[in-house]
């Protein structure tokens, strides 16, 4: 007979499984309508790219308070800031002005930031209590959320509904859904001595430093290709508007694929060893997809780098909510507080080079990051091995 820890245990990962689906598919909608909201505002690449740009300030500026928040609160307490990114995303279509978008991405991006800590600690959590490897299937699902996203939004502009309907639409969903599956998540019970603490700004430690670094790479090339691909697949391989959005759904759906056996590999191989392995692969892929323009050199590349990245943030958020002398909440914010500035060098730069030269030029840069990333893995893995 089940007891009630593990009743609670599986409704919780049950619940994680729908919100990690949730988050990939607000976030594709999202960004497979980016040429429509290019055309609604009359962006350039580079105003376009300020979009994320901005997002990214709202979210780093953030991040130093999600250690403390994560503290004080606990996870489960923290993801109520769920509500208001969701609720929030329609009316990136609404402002009045440039000024008025970039304010509000701003704020978007700092929720998105408070919420992405809070459910992803709350993760590790649920880690701990089945005391196995269990987080890459919810990772698994943001992708399959991420590839569901992209092909409705195929449906959707077949059917020619506008880019400000369909992120109603989608709000509107992921808000009931939200409520929902928010009450089972697992409640963290905030330290009753520290949570009194003042406000302090924690820096990582030790290990804890290069995992951030490897992050730090790992969000610029995993951000770059899902912000990015719709308007590749766009302006290099010339596709229209309504099968841009496929290159985004090939890179999410094999995202998906290698995380559905990643728990079955994260028991076989150390997460070091799991991390080189990634970077070898996305840079692979980067490097085929930039070899030509033709389709199915997008397509391969996107293939081979989706299945690269699968398991490469689900092993980072273990990794580092895992370290000694940090809490799951704890060991994710340090990391995300570094981490989260590869937003500021990624979507920004691409967008730059890209008004500069062209997207294939820009996705160049994206293959010189994986390197660096794969450099840092290997430095990871000998220290690892030496401590």
């Amino acid at each position: 007979m089940k007891t009630s820890f593990q009743r609670t245990k599986i409704h919780a990962r049950r619940a994680l499984l729908v919100q990690y689906f949730l988050m990939g598919f607000i976030f594709s909608s999202f960004l497979s309508r980016f040429p429509a909201l290019q055309e609604l505002y009359g962006l350039s690449m580079g105003q376009l790219s300020l979009i994320p740009f901005c997002m990214s300030i709202g979210s780093l500026g953030m991040t130093p308070f999600c250690v403390f928040l994560v503290h004080k609160y606990g996870c489960k307490k923290l993801s109520v800031m769920g509500y208001v990114y969701i609720a929030v995303l329609p009316f990136i279509t609404l402002m009045p002005n440039l000024y008025c978008l970039y304010a509000l991405c701003m704020v978007y991006g700092a929720m998105v930031s408070l919420t992405d800590v809070a459910v992803n600690a709350n993760s590790i959590i649920v880690e701990k209590a089945y005391h196995k490897p269990v987080t890459t299937l919810f990772h698994a699902l943001f992708y399959v959320g991420m590839c569901s996203g992209a092909l409705l939004s195929i449906v959707f502009l077949s059917f020619k509904i506008s880019v400000v309907y369909h992120l109603f639409i989608v709000a509107i969903l992921a808000l009931n859904t939200f409520y929902v599956v928010r009450t089972y998540f697992l409640k963290e019970t905030p330290d009753k001595v520290r949570s009194n603490d003042k406000f302090r700004i924690m820096f990582p430690k030790g290990l804890l430093v290069l995992i951030a670094f490897i992050a730090l790479c790992g969000r610029i090339v995993e951000g770059s290709i899902s912000d990015w691909s719709t308007v590749y697949m766009r302006t290099i391989v010339d596709l229209s508007e309504i099968l841009a959005p496929i290159g985004l759904a090939t890179y999410a759906a094999f995202i998906a694929f290698g995380r559905f056996f990643g728990d079955a590999i994260r028991k076989r191989f150390s997460g070091s060893t799991i991390l080189v392995g990634c970077c070898i692969l996305s840079g692979a892929g980067l490097l085929v997809m930039i070899a030509g323009t033709q389709i199915y050199f997008a397509i391969a590349g996107l293939f081979i780098s989706g299945v690269g990245l699968s398991c490469l943030v689900p092993v980072i958020y273990s990794l580092a909510g895992n370290q000694k002398g940090v809490s799951p909440g704890e060991g994710l914010a340090m990391v995300n507080m570094i981490s989260g500035t590869g937003f500021l060098f990624g979507p920004f730069v691409i967008g730059m080079i890209a008004d500069a030269y062209n997207m294939r030029v820009s996705f160049l840069y994206v293959f010189g990051l994986s390197l660096i990333m794969t450099c840092l893995t290997l430095f990871f893995r000998k220290r690892e091995h030496n401590k």
